[in-house]
């Protein structure tokens, strides 16, 4: 497949995602209010456990007491974390309940090409989205980063891009399930929260901490917090992004030769777009 092909289908996918996005203007109000209804419980629980504005337990694990920090990033990767899950499963389901899914695939077009493409604009929403909730959550939390930015994408593209990986896994499973809620909402909610999403790794028992050291998403976490709000790393920063790096190709490779062989499995059984 040419890159001019793959291109046209970039745009393609991306035109008609971002026309299903704006037909609704809801989504920009609940992007404008989630951050708050999620964070405001953890802003005041917060304070109960704060003296002088310290949280002395916390900074012991986290190297300093910027809790809502903490928290804000953490929320922001979870969206991008949630997006790969969601776009690559939950747009599976939808085209089969659409009945669509098979037509699609009957075009000359890469699979994980097609998978990608569907994902490119909600990437693009999640992005706007995180830029609007570090502006909500810095008026309503006092919530403030420094200016690594650039930095910071360095290290959450690659991540990203290795989530992708896992996200073909996810899809995977949900044209052989042919459910994708309830496999979306388990594999996100256990990744996230054995990566340290809202809460630092080091309070979990020693066999937990061995299985969040193992996941790349660990270190996208930990080195977004070490960079935007100075926190203290587990490792150097150095060794976080090789080990992103590393994770990024291996669950790539895994994630696709998974998808294409459960998808060809699918086609021979006849069963890959019923649900």
């Amino acid at each position: 497949m040419s890159i001019r092909n793959v291109l046209i289908v970039f745009r393609s996918r991306f035109l008609i995602s971002m026309k299903m996005y704006f037909r609704y203007p809801i989504n920009f109000i609940m992007t404008l209010l989630d951050p708050l209804m999620w964070l405001t419980p953890f802003y005041f629980m917060g304070k109960t456990f704060s003296s002088n504005g310290s949280i002395s337990g916390f900074e012991r694990y986290t190297g300093n007491s910027d809790f809502m920090g903490y928290l804000v990033v953490g929320y922001i990767i979870s969206a991008y974390v949630s997006t790969v899950f969601w776009t690559m499963g939950f747009s599976l389901k939808e085209e089969m309940r659409e009945g669509v899914l098979e037509s699609n695939w009957s075009a000359p077009v890469n699979r994980i090409v097609l998978m990608v493409s569907k994902s490119l604009f909600q990437f693009c929403a999640t992005t706007f989205e995180v830029i609007l909730t570090g502006i909500v959550c810095h008026f309503a939390f006092g919530f403030t980063i420094n200016s690594n930015i650039l930095q910071f994408l360095a290290f959450l593209i690659p991540g990203i891009i290795g989530m992708m990986g896992l996200g073909m896994a996810v899809a995977a499973a949900v044209l052989i399930a042919k459910e994708a809620n309830g496999i979306i909402d388990i594999t996100s909610s256990m990744v996230s929260a054995m990566s340290g999403s809202y809460f630092p790794i080091k309070v979990m028992p020693k066999f937990f901490v061995f299985i969040s050291l193992s996941l790349p998403l660990t270190y996208i976490y930990d080195s977004s917090r070490a960079i935007l709000i100075n926190q203290v790393p587990l490792f150097s920063l150095r060794t976080e992004y090789f080990i992103i790096l590393i994770g990024m190709i291996i669950f790539c490779i895994i994630g696709s030769w998974i998808f294409m062989r459960v998808e060809k499995k699918c086609r021979s059984l006849g069963i890959l777009g019923t649900h």
